[in-house]
């Protein structure tokens, strides 16, 4: 047992930019918020929780729970900053940052992370890391981390770190601080790493703390967008957490072509296609995963090209205005669920399939706002690649899931 004086602090905002109000999402009847603090109690070297909060109606669950709620200004700029706030004033040797987006995350696994800050005193923050098939780790929102021998971190990336390395170590956030590297940390401007990353861990790296980066094996799923609960309430049924890809549709202006326009003298469209893109479509189509087709614009070249590929030509919908619609539409005619549907789209009247597709992609250079609303941002361009890196990605997932 140890000897460390733990305390645990809970950020639980309500303002989110993808997920307004998301402490207090509804997952198989309980709010997100309890189901991370009744994980925290199991918990057995902690001594105290705190949520740490901003708004008096995730107060009002916290305390309806039995929980400690703290209130903490609107105005802080950070996670770790609203749990300093709250943990400034106690007397801990160690303070653990818990998301309230964790609801599946064990009390084992803090328990881990203050053993190992008990056992080195060269430590200073303690994070869990995952194993990761480095195909599961190309979104977004994964973060990896590069670690050496003895797991101390070197580095943390939204990329897929280090390179050639699978499996990867796929980061978990949460940390446990000793009490002054806390101090130190929220003392000290963001690190131009960090602002480049948007990763605050890139901070501590800056200022020389050691992270020891700690492998557990869990099955986690962070709440980010509203589809994130359907996802965990999966988990808790002892289903996998996201179906299998069977569907894939593609935008085609941008995606499928680079989104140029020439027309022939009788104003015919005419379209470029890559061929390394066509070649991804037979292998998605050859492996059971479905392709269609979303597209504002109708062209006999489009036509052509999907009857050469062999997409249904029920697959191919043109004069599609409203994506969103599209995409229900769509799903409904060939039965297949939404969150089955891997969309892929460049710009902003994408954005409403993407927000109802299980999974959402864009290439190298869509549009700013669908890049940050996709999962997958892809590093080929549309109509050069795009969409066959996109099929290795697929298919690298869900190796025999799909036919």
């Amino acid at each position: 047992m140890t000897q460390l004086d733990v305390a645990v602090v809970i950020p639980a905002r309500y303002a989110s930019s993808r997920f307004p109000g998301k402490p207090l999402a509804d997952i198989a009847g309980v709010p997100m918020i309890v189901r991370v603090l009744n994980n925290v109690a199991d918990a057995r070297t902690v001594g105290r929780v705190l949520v740490a909060t901003d708004d008096e109606r995730i107060a009002a669950v916290v305390r309806a729970a039995g929980a400690t709620a703290t209130m903490t200004d609107s105005a802080i700029p950070s996670g770790s900053d609203r749990v300093w706030a709250a943990a400034a004033g106690l007397e801990c040797d160690v303070v653990v940052n818990v998301q309230g987006d964790e609801p599946l995350l064990p009390g084992s696994v803090l328990d881990r992370l203050v053993e190992v800050l008990d056992a080195d005193p060269d430590v200073d923050i303690a994070t869990p890391v995952v194993r990761c098939a480095r195909a599961h780790a190309e979104p977004d929102d994964v973060v990896t981390v590069a670690r050496d021998e003895s797991g101390r971190a070197w580095y943390f990336s939204r990329s897929v770190i280090p390179a050639g390395a699978d499996p990867v170590w796929r980061h978990v956030g949460v940390y446990a601080y000793r009490t002054d590297a806390l101090r130190r940390f929220v003392a000290a401007p963001p690190a131009a790493l960090e602002r480049t990353e948007r990763l605050e861990q890139l901070r501590a790296l800056t200022l020389g703390l050691h992270i020891a980066a700690v492998p557990v094996e869990v099955t986690t799923c962070a709440v980010d967008r509203p589809h994130d609960v359907a996802a965990v309430e999966r988990v808790l049924a002892g289903q996998p957490a996201a179906p299998p890809i069977r569907l894939v549709v593609l935008d085609v202006d941008g995606v499928l072509t680079d989104g140029g326009i020439v027309y022939e003298g009788d104003a015919e469209q005419v379209m470029h296609f890559d061929v390394k893109d066509g070649y991804g479509i037979v292998a998605l189509l050859r492996s059971g995963v479905g392709v269609a087709l979303l597209s504002a614009r109708d062209s006999r070249a489009l036509r052509r090209r999907a009857d050469e590929l062999g997409i249904p030509r029920d697959h191919v919908r043109t004069g599609v205005a409203d994506k969103g619609a599209g995409l229900r539409a769509l799903c409904a005619a060939v039965g297949v669920a939404p969150e089955e549907v891997c969309y892929v789209g460049d710009d902003d009247p994408d954005l409403a399939a993407m927000a109802i597709a299980g999974l959402s992609a864009a290439p190298a250079d869509a549009a700013p706002a669908v890049r940050r609303a996709a999962a997958i941002v892809l590093s080929r361009p549309g109509g050069r690649g795009a969409v066959r890196e996109l099929a290795d990605l697929l298919l690298a997932r869900n190796p025999g899931d799909a036919g």
